[in-house]
């Protein structure tokens, strides 16, 4: 519990609390203002009404989250490497993979905050502009739960990528190069391209049901686990160079 507390403090401090934070609200403000300003024409168009107001918002908050996710991951690592400081780290009985741990905790549980606060916003307006009893309540934590599910992935991936280079410049590449390649990609229709964790997080953005794809969700779920086995074991590597 002292080197989470630690973490909350760097993170804190480091910016990633304050990205995260923004995102939130940024996304949450912006799905109230899309949905304020065209809601005749969405609601105009040949689509369910959950269809229509799940798919067309997530479209709108998943670029925001994903470039928060790239920034955060930029920051995360950064007082680590400031003047070597991870090398002084490691000479001490520190464990490397409980630094790792905890910085993996601190992002998950903020984009867990991120997606209530936008998806709250979101029950909201789909309760304001849907038909009356077109809101349902089931698909819409279904769905939220989805896409959070497709977005891990990212995060974690972001954080290994973080954790093995000292170059902020490098991970902040890795991410831009990413969100691009995830763009194109999505557009593909094979299954083979969701490996990409970036046009997995964009798959249910691309969608136009908000049905829950079985494949989808089994990719999100075993390359989360990669993620978190890979990060561990290059953290545990790191410790002993």
């Amino acid at each position: 519990m002292k080197a989470l507390s630690i973490e909350l403090i760097k993170c804190k401090r480091s910016g990633v609390a304050s990205i995260m934070a923004v995102a939130g609200l940024f996304g949450a403000l912006y799905i109230f203002a899309v949905f304020f300003v065209r809601n005749e024409t969405l609601m105009a168009l040949p689509m369910p009404p959950m269809d229509i107001l799940l798919t067309q918002a997530y479209g709108l908050i998943a670029v925001i989250n994903m470039f928060s996710i790239i920034v955060a991951a930029c920051l995360i690592y950064r007082t680590e490497y400031a003047e070597r400081a991870i090398q002084k780290m490691y000479a001490l009985p520190i464990k490397a993979v409980g630094l790792y741990g905890c910085k993996a905790c601190i992002l998950v549980v903020s984009l867990i905050v991120v997606f209530v606060v936008q998806y709250s916003i979101l029950g909201i307006v789909g309760n304001m502009y849907l038909p009356e009893y077109a809101f349902e309540i089931s698909t819409f934590l279904e769905y939220s739960v989805y896409t959070f599910l497709t977005t891990l992935p990212v995060i974690l991936f972001m954080l290994v990528i973080a954790s093995q280079s000292a170059n902020m410049w490098i991970v902040l590449g890795v991410g831009v190069v990413g969100f691009f390649s995830g763009m194109a990609m999505s557009l593909m229709d094979s299954i083979w391209f969701l490996i990409n964790p970036f046009s997995l997080m964009l798959a249910p953005a691309l969608s136009s049901s908000a049905m829950l794809e079985n494949e989808v969700i089994i990719i999100a779920i075993v390359k989360t686990v990669i993620f978190v086995l890979v990060g561990i074991k290059l953290t545990d590597i790191a410790r002993h160079e």
